[in-house]
């Protein structure tokens, strides 16, 4: 539980605002129920629900790790892409910017507490006011209010930042909190795209069918937790800690691969390119080691859940492998989103600092439908930066993120620092290394699940960074 002193007139204000606020809710509970008993007396029922979901909630804001640990892990139930919105989008949306408010006003007002440690962390908050300031912008532009809400929802997720890397520096099992909830959120992903490809499959009718089958779902909440495993078994001692990270990397890896998503493929393999060149000639014998059995465990555990539609399925996946290195001139997707980059840059330059907004459309002829579409989703994440917030928005992005990227590096290749952290940060660092090439082609700060990852793991480091600090002054201390 957060400890802090609540001394002076500003905590006695909130004490008795605070007061206030329970008492109307105790009169308002006491009306409603006379309001249902009166009206409604077939909803009096659910009444007793509605109240020990008060009181659970009232339990969970006293505890602080496990309130966050529990609102990350609840992103399964936004993690599908389904069209409108729905109810569960609804609560989620709702817990989560309560847990966030309820989060930076205590730390605001009623803790004595530095809220901002370093120069990264002042860019992510005033990027945060200024990005919601930018709707100004969107008006002036014609842009859309309805996917406004969309986008600046994604971009908050990045707040979860703060609260993560509290977690880390405060609790002696906080990283371990986190890492948990990665995994959580990674396998949940995983048994869903495992089993919608596993239906493909099966209900396939042409062979064409299974090869282009596609579990094309949520690939950056599998490949970050596939880093993490890896980076982790890299360093694992004992054959029992092994033989289970090296289960798990074998699992998210293999989720991985079934998207059949190119972009994340190559991506995967900067990353791991990433950690050859960052960890000692010793472990990049491992590393390629991990790299021939990763490929022949991903065969047999592809042979006992599909059966022989594995070499079906393999043929398919080289197919789609070796096609990578023309996709660039051949894959009309692909072309597509260059011309796509080409058309919103048309635009930059004519506005390149203030930027046109959140939810602003473009024109851009598809190939695919022969056709000109009106739209405000850009695939390049970096061209879309530029194009809704000017030079100043993807400026102060890359800022924090590259201050992230270096203290995640300094932690790995600090003598001083444990060896979870140093592991933590290594995969952090490669996937971010990953993330730096996906965005060319699958924009990460317009997606939900990518935003929601990305912010777990900045807050990782930023935790990390002070426990490492921490750890070495203790060392030169004494």
């Amino acid at each position: 539980m957060v400890t802090a002193s609540l001394s002076g007139p500003s905590s006695r204000i909130f004490g008795r605002l605070g007061n206030g606020v329970l008492s109307a809710c105790l009169a308002a509970g006491l009306g409603l129920s006379v309001l249902l008993a009166w009206k409604a007396p077939s909803l009096l029922p659910f009444f007793p629900v509605l109240l020990l979901a008060g009181i659970f909630a009232w339990y969970l804001f006293q505890h602080p790790l496990l309130n966050l640990c529990l609102v990350l892990a609840s992103f399964v139930l936004i993690a599908d892409f389904e069209e409108g919105i729905q109810p569960r989008e609804v609560l989620y949306g709702l817990y989560y910017l309560g847990f966030l408010a309820h989060w930076f006003i205590t730390r605001l007002f009623l803790y004595r507490e530095k809220l901002f440690e370093r120069r990264e962390e002042r860019v992510l908050f005033l990027f945060l006011i200024l990005m919601s300031l930018s709707i100004g912008v969107t008006l002036v532009f014609g842009g859309s209010l309805r996917m406004v809400m969309g986008e600046w929802l994604s971009l908050s997720l990045l707040a979860f930042y703060f609260p993560v890397r509290e977690a880390v520096e405060r609790y002696p099992k906080g990283l371990h909190a986190m890492m948990a909830v990665i995994a959580w959120i990674g396998l949940f992903v995983l048994v869903r795209n495992v089993v919608n490809y596993q239906e493909i499959v099966l209900n396939a009718t042409y062979a064409w069918q299974v090869t282009r089958g596609r579990a094309v779902t949520n690939e950056s909440l599998l490949m970050v937790p596939a880093f993490l495993s890896l980076a982790y078994f890299l360093y694992a001692r004992g054959w029992k800690y092994r033989l289970m990270l090296g289960g798990v990397f074998l699992a998210f890896f293999g989720g991985l691969i079934l998207t059949q998503s190119r972009g994340y493929w190559v991506a995967f393999l900067l990353g791991t390119a990433f950690i050859f060149f960052v960890v000692p000639p010793r472990v990049r014998v491992h590393l390629f080691a991990v790299g021939l059995l990763s490929a022949l465990g991903v065969f047999l555990i592809g042979y006992v859940v599909i059966g022989d539609y594995i070499l079906l399925i393999a043929t398919g996946f080289l197919d789609r492998f070796l096609s990578i290195g023309s996709a660039v001139s051949s894959d009309l997707s692909l072309v597509n989103r260059f011309r796509e980059s080409a058309a919103v840059w048309e635009h930059i330059v004519n506005n390149p600092i203030l930027g046109y907004g959140m939810g602003t459309p473009y024109q851009f002829y598809d190939l695919t439908f022969e056709f000109t579409f009106q739209r405000a989703f850009i695939h390049n994440g970096y061209i879309a930066l530029l194009f809704k917030f000017g030079i100043w928005g993807l400026a102060m992005m890359l800022f924090f993120l590259g201050s992230i990227v270096r203290k995640a590096v300094r932690v790995f290749r600090s003598p001083t620092a444990p060896d979870y952290l140093r592991m933590a940060c290594l995969g952090v660092a490669a996937s971010f290394a990953a993330f730096a090439l996906s965005a060319n082609t699958s924009n990460p700060f317009y997606i939900n699940d990518a935003m929601f990852i990305v912010a777990i793991m900045t807050g990782i480091v930023g935790g990390c960074f002070t426990l490492a600090g921490r750890r070495r002054a203790s060392f030169q201390n004494g």
